[in-house]
């Protein structure tokens, strides 16, 4: 857009759907964007109006967000958890990529990228509730080293998780970050010392969500995705210098912050991911079904013809039934894992688990809870049958993820409260071989009056 004359032009993008995500413009002023649904980055050049896509090695990296550093290094974020890493093109035209951990979890989805006045790399790390920093000076390809993730505190309980998305840094060495589902926004000093300050976001349900800038004023701008808002926090009696190394002054904006913690070290990872075959983050229009999920595949079984389904708010919803109702996503898999995380409004004969090797209605294998224990079952030819139960108190209203996995004939499964880590090992495992492949999803068990909610889901082949 021309602001001048208020005119726009508009440029395709070379590769079809590519989903153009996050943008920067390098100091060369060519207009650099990540290409979420193709596995690409792009450049385009104004001057020229030629464009340069370049497609990372990584496969099904989901790119979103971008970032130029100092020296006119393009850094980046890909999405996709069984991928999890930083992407670096350099300004000499390499492509670098860097671990964020070893065996990421399900839930650790890189999204905005920003670069602090010392030139190292902080990223928001999604549903795992922590910001990740790259000390570029102690980073090696293709490795982890120079990485610290830092845990923020989660102030809701009864938010369904945690989900960082936005980002910047001020002139004065504080990193921002916003939560969407917590509904609060916060700083760190990008020493990687010291405590994170939480604010509240300043409408309640606003959703504050990738939209997060600070400007040459270091005020910290962000959307309020639900709320239909612009939100300015102002920070008060904070020098304007550059900050010197190990000297980053504590911002107080004029929302009050509501904890102050400690970062944690990163906690421990769940067993390796495979290659991710469906995911869903439930991030898009209100509507009746389930429809298209987050990477383009369609949900199936009842998700698209029961008006049980819905997507309420960027949740996918269960509502108004009193029955069992699947939904599965993706192609057939053998060996196959699922991590997504849900809640139910109440555990009176109802139940929330994930389905594997599904075919039909009569015949999968399930790990769910009930309120009172975590449970292994199958279904075979219509025939119920309990493979494995382990006690596992459950809370109405309280989120809980689930990891169910099946290679060859052992299943395995863990249920922990979502933000919290997965137990180590598996709760409950059990050997069976009546199924040998199918769908995967998910299984859920509703009476009269009561809401299940799914904030994420991802299927693995092993």
């Amino acid at each position: 857009m021309n602001p001048q004359s208020a005119t726009f032009q508009q440029f395709p993008v070379p590769t079809a759907g590519a989903g153009p995500w996050d943008i920067v413009i390098d100091h060369n002023g060519n207009i650099w964007f990540t290409e979420h649904y193709t596995n690409k980055i792009g450049k385009f050049d104004p001057s020229t109006q030629r464009f340069t896509e370049i497609s990372t090695p990584a496969s099904n990296s989901q790119p979103y967000g971008i970032v130029v550093d100092a020296s006119n290094n393009i850094w980046f974020t890909e999405n996709n958890s069984a991928v999890a890493l930083i992407g670096e093109y350099t300004s000499g035209g390499t492509l670098n990529e860097y671990k964020i951990r070893n065996n990421p979890p399900g839930g650790l989805t890189p999204h905005l990228i920003s670069v602090d006045p010392n030139g190292n790399i902080w990223w928001t790390e999604g549903w795992v509730g922590m910001v990740g920093k790259l000390n570029v000076a102690q980073a090696t390809s293709g490795t982890d080293n120079g990485v610290t993730e830092y845990a923020y505190p989660a102030t809701c309980t009864t938010c369904n998780g945690t989900h960082a998305s936005g980002i910047g840094v001020d002139s004065n060495g504080q990193v921002w970050f916003d939560d969407s589902l917590q509904g609060i926004f916060g700083s760190f000093p990008d020493t990687g010392t010291g405590s994170f300050s939480v604010y509240s976001a300043p409408t309640q349900n606003g959703h504050p969500h990738d939209g997060l800038s600070v400007d040459v004023q270091n005020r910290v701008w962000f959307t309020e995705e639900f709320a239909n808002k612009l939100a300015e926090a102002v920070q008060n009696g904070v020098p304007t210098p550059t900050p010197s190394p190990g000297v980053t002054p504590s911002p107080s904006p004029t929302l009050s912050p509501s904890t102050t913690v400690t970062p944690s070290p990163s906690p421990t990872a769940s067993p390796s991911p495979g290659t991710t075959i469906a995911q869903d983050t439930f991030q898009r229009s209100n509507q009746k079904h389930w429809g298209q999920a987050s990477d383009g595949q369609t949900w199936g079984a009842d998700a698209n013809i029961s008006n049980v389904f819905s997507i309420n708010n960027n949740i996918g919803q269960l509502s108004n039934g009193s029955s069992v109702y699947n939904a599965v996503l993706g192609s057939v898999a053998t060996d196959s894992e699922i991590i997504f995380s849900g809640s139910l409004s109440s555990f009176n004969n109802t139940n929330l688990g994930a389905i594997l090797r599904w075919t039909d209605k009569n015949n999968w294998y399930k790990a769910y809870v009930n309120g009172n224990n975590l449970v292994m079952q199958k279904k075979v030819n219509g025939t119920y049958t309990t493979l494995k139960s382990v006690p596992f108190a459950a809370t109405a209203g309280t989120s809980y993820s689930i990891d169910f996995s099946v290679v060859g004939t052992t299943l395995s499964a863990n249920a922990w409260v979502t933000g919290a880590s997965e137990p180590g090992g598996w709760m409950a495992t059990a050997t069976d071989n009546s199924l040998t492949s199918g769908y995967c999803g998910l299984r859920v068990q509703l009476q009269s009056g009561v809401v299940a909610t799914i904030t994420s889901f991802q299927a693995l082949s092993k």
